[in-house]
């Protein structure tokens, strides 16, 4: 895209004057609450807990080297391609601040200004409601090779519930390399599981639904309102998780828990999960990844059946994979992200939420590049020497997979938001759109739109597409910005504007 002109109006004098240090109470403290202590909390997945002044203190310097790197919070998505619902990105204001903070000796300030922080549940849960928890017994790893185990679970529901939400609890994080749910509708997964002299069993199992899959660093599965998996009375739930290698001895309490839709089931949506990439085109044979060099690879989907509705995008590979793009083209053309990883994190496999509902329409095609790391220099590579590295279910082996969770689309999907900050940020068309910092007009604009701030400097200012993909970004300090759009076609955006105490998002519209 060509690159749009940005006018300065006006012209200031800068007097630089040392900002004042932030502190926790004011300053830090919510980011932390809105951003880490998800993760960070006790039970938590993190190795530490944010919720007190003192842990993050003890943790200062991690923490800045971390988000420095932007290492964390873990969000391995790049914004620029495509944005997600419910992101864990801090911006450029956030982490100066965490850093100002950290430089300037962790002043503690007012606590009585600080922020109540978040509660999490005892067992480490971040759902706010549990109908059922599918727990596996405990399970101890008989070897120290890799394990494929399943384990059957028999609920006894005497009517159909309906999944919205699913959270996995690995009991061994380091070990899991996956955890799907299944259901089995003939009771000979469970019949199986009750034959073993050991919880759960190595093989025969039976699946009329495959529910979900959880790899790790997955997050919760949370469906639109209305729309989930209903699982029948009778139905044992199966749960088929794979061990890594080096286990021998340690014991395993993987659990899900589920929440179910309550109300409004006359409207019930079913979703659907499967991968609709699955290793490379034709042309370029099996995934085979020779050692010391880095190989790429295409992929390309059969033409979709029907309109479909696509909720999340979840890439997967291996300690190998060095990044992946997805998007898909329609039968005009038309050229849609999906998702771009890139630097691949196998420990970081999450499940992308759109922020609205993606259409796909009837005849379009996915298609993928991803390439792989075989040298020595990729420390995540299982083999030292480097060697040949074919498709496989082991951790040794490699993948080139994406799975998508999608719906048969219904007329004006596209509209519903699963993001709810989206929402916020939609606010109304208007001559002279005010805001107690901002001022942006004309809107709806056909050339340009002015940016005003009511006190303090603009510092920047970011341009999305409807698809929340970044258009530009600038660097401003001033109180007033000009934007030249006339490059942009015709539609929505969202304005995101920063200054050193605040952010806004606005809509545009371009005419």
């Amino acid at each position: 895209m060509k690159r749009i002109l940005l006018l300065i109006l006006g012209v200031t004098i800068s007097i630089h004057v040392k900002a004042q240090t932030p502190d926790w109470s004011t300053s830090v403290a919510n980011i932390f609450y809105q951003h880490c202590t998800s993760c960070h909390h006790p039970n938590g997945i993190g190795p530490f807990d944010l919720i007190n002044y003192s842990d993050a203190v003890a943790n200062a310097q991690s923490i800045v080297d971390m988000v420095e790197q932007r290492k964390m919070p873990p969000w391995p998505a790049n914004p620029h391609y495509r944005r997600f619902a419910n992101e864990t990105l801090l911006d450029s204001i956030e982490i100066a601040k965490i850093k100002d903070w950290v430089l300037g000796g962790t002043p503690l300030g007012n606590i009585a200004l600080a922020p109540n922080p978040p509660t999490y549940n005892a067992g480490g849960s971040l759902l706010d409601t549990i109908h059922y928890t599918v727990q596996i017994p405990p399970y101890t790893l008989s070897s120290n090779g890799e394990i494929y185990r399943y384990f059957a679970i028999r609920p006894n529901f005497t009517d159909t519930v309906y999944i919205s939400q699913i959270e996995v609890i690995p009991g061994l994080p380091d070990l899991v390399h996956h955890a799907d749910i299944h259901y089995d509708l003939t009771g000979q997964s469970y019949t199986n599981d009750s034959m073993s002299i050991t919880p759960g069993f190595g093989g025969g199992l039976v699946s009329n639904y495959y529910i979900n899959a959880w790899q790790p660093g997955g997050n919760i599965v949370k469906y639109p309102p209305g729309w989930g998996v209903a699982v029948p009375p009778g139905a044992d739930f199966v749960l088929e998780i794979h061990y890594g290698a080096g286990g021998a001895g340690q014991t395993d309490t993987t659990k899900m828990n589920l929440r179910f839709i309550t109300s409004g089931i006359n409207n019930f949506r079913a979703i659907k999960v499967g991968w609709l990439l699955n290793n490379p085109i034709p042309a370029q044979g099996p995934l085979v990844i020779p050692p010391n060099v880095i190989t790429n690879f295409d992929q390309q989907s059969q033409q979709i059946n029907g309109d479909k509705s696509f909720i999340a995008v979840c890439p997967h590979m291996h300690g190998l994979g060095k990044s992946y793009k997805v998007w898909f083209k329609t039968l005009s053309g038309d050229s849609v992200p999906l998702v771009d990883i890139p630097e691949w994190e196998f420990h970081w496999q999450k499940y992308y939420f759109f922020r609205k509902i993606q259409k796909v329409p009837s005849g379009s095609i996915i298609y993928a590049k991803a390439s792989f790391d075989n040298t020595a220099n990729n420390p995540h590579n299982p083999n030292d020497p480097p060697a040949t590295v074919y498709a496989g279910a082991l951790t040794t082996d490699e993948m080139l997979m994406t799975y998508f969770i999608f719906a048969n689309y219904v007329q004006g999907d596209e509209d519903i938001i699963i993001d709810s900050t989206l929402l916020a940020s939609l606010k109304p068309e208007g001559i002279g759109l005010q805001n107690t910092v901002f001022n942006l007009h004309p809107n709806p604009a056909e050339q340009y739109f002015e940016l005003n701030s009511n006190d303090e400097s603009i510092n920047e200012v970011v341009i999305y597409n409807i698809n929340g993909a970044l258009i530009n970004q600038y660097q401003i300090n001033n109180q007033h910005a000009l934007i030249d759009i006339q490059m942009l076609s015709a539609g929505i955006y969202f304005i995101q504007a920063n200054c050193n105490s605040k952010t806004d998002h606005f809509k545009l519209i371009k005419q």
